[in-house]
């Protein structure tokens, strides 16, 4: 053999070879210690006394020309906005326990800047935080350092879009809190089966309830809380501009017509789509446009009154499986895909419970569908399940669905342990608030 071939040979034998160890490398579950790991309650709070509430609201103003966070990496960049982009707050305290809640005009909840929120706003001794996104696919991007939400649709990150959104949700919480007054609780339930739809076959039911919770003073409304499920994709995602889609719009009709602040929350939303049957005008239009027929169904919906409904929650820390990309990625890149989520995912996540009266609130770090956000109320007594707070884990399905690959198990980036062990901190919520 000559030795310019042998030479050729071995080089690319060596070449095969470093290609064959770093697959087996990356293959290999460097993850397994996650596993077994159970649900701890952090802290459990309670509180009896008159209520007091207190709202704020602050415009985000994105760095523009920004990223446009949904549907993907090849969207182009927003030279504007369609309509303005908030954050709203809502501070309750009784007694001693103040707890603050955000709604906030993004794709999903800025979980590595909630550092900075919480080191923002200590001076206001709030023992309970939720910053919940109400998911809109057209508002601003680039909050996110990890380079998976920036592939996965929140684009390049920048440093000006995370400040900009750390200013907004502390400016509302510092307003919220300034101007806490005594207030009663007004909450009813209502239903809007006409404006929601499910995306797939295997999950035909969906989350169809409207939670309304209204806050008053002696004199006028103070804010309110409205919980609804449907996705936030009805703007046009061509067009070069952000919009706050239906929940952003609803609240600024609700706060034109009633006062207050109003907070629209997400609630079993994995496998809800937003229905406007007989669209009018341009596609732009019909995020309004369903708005304006969500606003008539609450504005409908009859209240009862609580004077004074006591106030508490409950927090978990979750420590999170290890991750499946089995229905995201071909079966050879499994165990790589495995390790990438999970050297990227976070290790753990949070599940809160927030009571208020007869409402029973559990929060989710990411999107439950229908079935999985049943079986989560049922396991914590939860009158709903609340999505998108305090972080992103991605979608939540049922187990049965995460084993045959279907419903929205398909963007499930971990296995059927997932919704097993969020119903194992649910269970610890219920049982801690009998003690």
């Amino acid at each position: 053999m000559k030795p310019l071939l042998r030479s050729r040979l071995r080089r690319w034998g060596l070449f095969l070879l470093s290609i064959t160890v770093t697959y087996l490398a990356a293959s290999r579950d460097w993850c397994a210690l996650r596993r077994d790991a159970r649900p701890t309650v952090q802290a459990s709070i309670s509180a009896k006394g008159k209520l007091y509430a207190g709202a704020g609201r602050q415009e985000l103003t994105p760095p523009f020309p920004i990223a446009a966070a949904g549907y993907g990496p090849f969207r182009p960049s927003a030279h504007g906005a369609q309509a303005p982009l908030f954050a709203r707050a809502l501070v309750l305290q009784v007694d001693e326990l103040r707890i603050g809640v955000v709604a906030v005009d993004l794709l999903t909840p800025p979980s590595p800047a909630m550092h900075e929120v919480h080191k923002a706003v200590q001076d206001l001794g709030l023992s309970e935080l939720w910053v919940v996104a109400t998911h809109t696919h057209s508002s601003m991007g680039s909050y996110e350092p990890d380079a998976l939400f920036q592939l996965s649709g929140v684009g390049p990150y920048r440093e000006a879009a995370r400040a900009a959104l750390v200013h907004a949700i502390t400016g509302a919480l510092q307003e919220a809190a300034s101007s806490l007054v005594p207030a009663i609780l007004e909450t009813g339930e209502g239903e809007a089966p006409e404006l929601v739809s499910s995306r797939n076959q295997d999950e035909p039911q969906v989350d169809a309830r409207i939670t309304r919770a209204v806050f008053r003073s002696a004199q006028k409304k103070i804010a309110e809380v409205t919980i609804f499920s449907a996705h936030p994709t009805l703007f046009p995602r061509t067009v070069e501009a952000l919009s706050p889609d239906y929940p952003g719009h609803y609240s600024r009709l609700i706060e034109e017509a009633e006062g207050g602040v109003t907070l629209f929350w997400q609630g079993a939303v994995g496998n809800a789509r937003s229905r406007l049957a007989q669209p009018d005008g341009p596609a732009v239009a019909h995020a309004v446009q369903f708005a304006t027929r969500l606003a008539h169904v609450v504005r409908g919906i009859r209240l009862q009154s609580w004077e004074s409904p006591g106030l508490s929650f409950i927090r978990m820390k979750v420590p999170l499986p290890a991750a499946d990309t089995r229905r995201l990625v071909p079966g050879f890149l499994v165990g790589v895909g495995n390790n990438l989520l999970c050297w990227n995912a976070p290790a753990e996540a949070g599940v809160s419970l927030l009571a208020l009266g007869p409402l029973r609130l559990l929060s989710i770090p990411g999107e439950a569908t229908f079935s999985a956000g049943r079986e989560l109320e049922e396991a914590a007594h939860a009158t709903r399940t609340v999505s998108l707070v305090n972080g992103y884990i991605g979608y939540m399905d049922s187990s049965e669905h995460v084993e045959n690959a279907g419903g929205e198990s398909r963007l499930q980036y971990f296995g059927p342990e997932l919704l097993d062990t969020f119903i194992r901190a649910a269970t610890l919520t219920r049982e801690e608030s009998r003690q």
